[in-house]
């Protein structure tokens, strides 16, 4: 049970024995950790980009502001040394490269930090981070973002014959993590239902609160969408939205920021900037500034296994920035944002509905307003990052007490 301290703060005794320390400031929840020593954690993605929203700006954070020893070990053009030390390793060539070459530099360069506990975030390292963990007396912990065989479904490159293969490994993968890690990471209440035991938490993929200060200053008919760019996201579908909005709101326009996948590269470069304009890749940093210049985000998903089921991360940002959004009628979604009136769903297969719902919006300031303080309400309510920072801690100080290890004398 918390208790309070003298100053007023509310002081959580972890599995541990440790004290993480939580308070209000600001009407951000800052954590602060109270332990004897630091524990070396090495999180590991040979996938990931190097700032990633999830792995980087949240969970090495939380885990560093809870008074852990963190280094990243991931694909970067260079170490760094700060906020969060990064161990740069090189982007493979290929995916074959990926799976040998790179699980090679990652072994190695994890017998340099020699960590107290790894946590990895691909599941093609978790063999890997098994066998090194059990040979160097470490703890490990997989962080599943998705439901892996689900994700199978959403890889365009993969035949049915592969796909077949890839989801009976995909299988084996999850078998291996549920029998022999320390602990598991799951990004959602549905993810952590196909693991068992205590050692399982759900860790939401929330925004920071603290990241959302920006003022609102929209450019009129700014229609945004952040993130991975693919017809499995719906690129060619918002495009076609927003030019059927034009013809009522002349002035209307999307915004794109994020990768674009292979299969849609060359629709890309065809986008004009006057209708459509592309930012490129930009650090979660930057991200709430874009936010802050539209009327609207978008989100629409194809219809499958792994997204209706899922917690898209964007429509958080976009309560959280103060952005009214349109999304994906799904009923999952329905059942988690509903309740909120923040969001407008809309069915994301049919462009003339869409454009006309949009359309409505653009012209109805009260109900944008409406929509923007619903928004920020449900985050600064529930839906922040701050609130999954101590299941976070608490989970990785479990898995690492299961070592017994100092770092003296190593």
């Amino acid at each position: 049970m918390p208790t309070r301290s003298p100053t007023g703060r509310e002081v959580r005794t972890l599995a541990t024995g440790h004290s993480l320390l939580v308070r209000v400031a600001g009407g951000r929840v800052v954590t602060g950790y109270s332990g004897p020593v630091s524990r070396r954690v090495v999180q590991v993605s040979t996938v990931h980009r190097t700032r990633d929203n999830r792995i980087y700006n949240k969970e090495c954070r939380a885990l560093v502001e809870a008074g852990l020893d963190v280094t990243l070990l991931i694909r970067a053009e260079a170490d760094e040394q700060s906020p969060v030390p990064v161990r740069a390793l090189p982007t493979p060539a290929s995916r074959l490269t990926r799976l040998t070459t790179m699980q090679f530099r990652a072994w190695r360069e994890l017998g340099r930090l020699r960590p107290d506990l790894v946590h990895v975030h691909d599941p093609e390292l978790i063999p890997m981070a098994l066998l090194w963990a059990r040979t160097h007396r470490a703890a490990v912990v997989y962080d599943a973002h998705e439901d892996l065989v689900k994700q199978v479904d959403t890889k365009p490159y993969l035949g049915s014959w592969r796909r077949g293969l890839a989801r009976g490994y995909g299988r084996f993968l999850l078998w291996l993590a549920n029998s022999f890690m320390d602990g598991i990471v799951a990004a959602t209440p549905d993810i952590a239902a196909g693991f068992t035991g205590e050692r399982v938490a759900v860790v939401h993929n929330y925004p920071w609160l603290s990241d959302f200060a920006a003022e609102r200053d929209p450019v009129p008919g700014r229609l945004v969408y952040t993130g991975d760019l693919t017809e499995e996201r719906r690129l060619s579908f918002m495009r076609d939205v927003v030019a059927v909005v034009r013809r009522s709101v002349p002035e209307a326009h999307l915004v794109l920021a994020g990768v674009v996948g292979p299969a849609v590269s060359e629709e890309a470069r065809s986008f004009d900037g006057d209708l459509v304009r592309h930012l490129g890749l930009l650090p979660p940093s930057q991200i709430p500034e874009v936010l802050a210049t539209a009327e609207l985000g978008l989100i629409f998903l194809a219809p499958l296994p792994n997204y209706v089921n899922s917690l898209p991360t964007k429509l958080f940002e976009y309560q959280a920035a103060g952005l009214p959004a349109v999304a994906s009628d799904f009923p999952h979604w329905r059942d988690i944002f509903g309740g909120d009136g923040a969001t407008v769903f809309v069915d994301s297969g049919d462009v003339a509905a869409t454009a006309s719902r949009i359309v409505e919006l653009l012209g109805d300031r009260a109900e944008l307003e409406r929509l923007s303080v619903a928004g920020r309400a449900a985050v600064r309510g529930r839906f922040n990052f701050e609130s999954q920072a101590e299941a976070l801690v608490g989970l990785v100080e479990r898995a690492a007490s299961t070592t017994d290890r100092s770092r003296v004398g190593r």
